[in-house]
């Protein structure tokens, strides 16, 4: 049996996947709208389709993901929206393993700058160099093996610090990247198009690099994997709610950690990423920068003590009244005079 006969992604429940299908079904679509991509062109969500019947991960399980983020188009000078499809490296794993031909892997190995290749990286002032991964597949003699160089795939703010995993776990996230360039290597037919959070995480932080746009949805795979997402029963943030944020978060200036401050504060918990808001938080950061915004805009009141205004004076050094001109006061003193 080919291992496209046997992709279902489920069998059962109302939003399994039938290999023949030719369009999404109404409740898929509602599900859609859950994971936050109901509103990507038909076309998108088509090819979305066909690659979750190729490989057999379930979409709604988050083992596959549609990714959007927009993209500035120098030909129309407008911004449009482009979707990538990814998967964690533990998808990448289930489909090799479904053509029958995988093997396992050797043990990732990373190196530091003068080369030498290590089983384990203990160095915790740097991060590795680069990490190697070799796929062992049914019918070669040799495994494939892929070397994943860091500085090609480290998301870095803007400042040059590492983001993140990044930071934190350097060999876990470049020796992830090894496994799945070398897995794509060996079952490039039944992997290609499909790329990790990792593989694209430097891209997209490269071109977009401010909180709030739509690149930085990437993060939300990643997220996913460790069970950081919003669960799917709360409808998720739409992508007029992300276009107005980004455009509340660029009017204001804010950068990464302004936007994550504000995210946490909406939310109530962690949020790595705008994409990870559901649509009912993400008011609640509308409503926050829209008070930012005004905050800002509009000079606060200072209390003043009222001092009353000093009597005025006449030329003849007598005390004026409040409210009366010096005329008036002129025609009074001369009446008096002449009384």
């Amino acid at each position: 049996m080919t291992a496209t006969t046997e992709l279902a992604v489920t069998n059962t429940g109302v939003l399994a996947l039938d290999p023949h299908q030719t369009e999404w079904t109404q409740p898929q679509k509602a599900a859609l709208a859950q994971i936050g991509i109901a509103d990507a062109p038909q076309g998108d969500q088509l090819v979305f389709l066909h690659y979750a019947q190729r490989t057999g991960l379930d979409p709604f399980a988050r083992q596959i993901y549609m990714i959007g983020r927009k993209e500035w188009n120098p030909r129309t000078r407008e911004e449009t929206w482009k979707y990538t499809i990814q998967a964690g490296i533990d998808g990448l794993r289930v489909i090799a393993e479904r053509t029958g031909r995988y093997e396992g892997r050797t043990p990732i190995s990373w190196c530091g700058e003068d080369g030498v290749w290590r089983d384990v990286w203990l160095d915790k002032k740097r991060p590795p160099v680069a990490a190697r991964c070799g796929v062992y597949k049914q019918g070669f003699r040799e495994p494939t093996v892929a070397v994943a160089v860091f500085e090609e795939y480290a998301a870095r703010k803007k400042g040059g610090e590492l983001m993140a995993l990044w930071a934190s776990k350097p060999s876990h996230m470049i020796g992830k990247v090894a496994e799945a360039l070398a897995l794509k290597a060996a079952f490039s037919q039944d992997l290609a198009g499909i790329y990790t959070p990792e593989e694209m995480e430097r891209e997209d932080r490269t071109e977009e690099p401010t909180v709030g746009q739509a690149g930085e949805t990437i993060q939300t795979a990643a997220a996913a994997q460790v069970g950081m997402y919003t669960p799917t029963s709360e409808p998720m943030i739409s992508n007029e709610q992300k276009s107005e944020i980004f455009g509340r978060i660029q009017d204001l200036g804010f950068g990464r950690d302004e936007g994550l401050a504000i995210w946490a504060e909406a939310a109530g918990r962690e949020v790595p990423t705008m994409g990870l808001l559901s649509a009912a938080e993400a008011e609640k950061v509308i409503d926050e920068l829209v008070r930012r915004k005004r905050q800002r805009d509009e000079p606060e009141m200072v209390d003043a003590e009222i001092v009353p205004d000093e009597p005025r004076r006449d030329p003849w050094g007598v005390e004026q009244p409040h409210g009366v001109t010096p005329e008036e006061q002129q025609d009074t003193y001369a009446e008096e005079v002449a009384s």
